[in-house]
């Protein structure tokens, strides 16, 4: 049966920004040298998980549709940034907004 250490443990902050994971943790998720950790900040709380995050495989894979496309994440940019200033032109003089009603 597997151990879980406390769930709050307190870590220091070593030269250069380096922290070392307490061994239990290291030991029950089988983190070694070299592992790959997703951090995640949410305001000020940061979340360090041993896989990867789950929107880092989605972002990878609408990237691999893109190119499959023979788009590009900087050319469905550029598309949504189009799209927005003609929707913000259009929000600001709305269709029939310069008419006066004839009542």
């Amino acid at each position: 049966m597997t151990t879980f250490p406390s769930a709050t443990q307190e870590l220091r902050v070593a030269r250069r920004g380096q922290i070392t994971l307490p061994k239990a943790l290291r030991d029950n998720y089988r983190i070694h040298e070299g592992d790959a950790l997703t951090l995640v900040d949410l305001g000020g709380v940061f979340v360090l998980s041993p896989r990867r995050s789950e929107i880092d495989r989605m972002a990878d894979e609408v990237a691999e549709e893109l190119a499959a496309k023979g788009e590009s994440l900087a050319s469905m940019l550029d598309a949504v940034r189009e799209a927005r200033a003609i929707y913000e032109v259009d929000r600001e003089d709305p269709p029939g907004a310069g008419e006066q009603d004839g009542t």
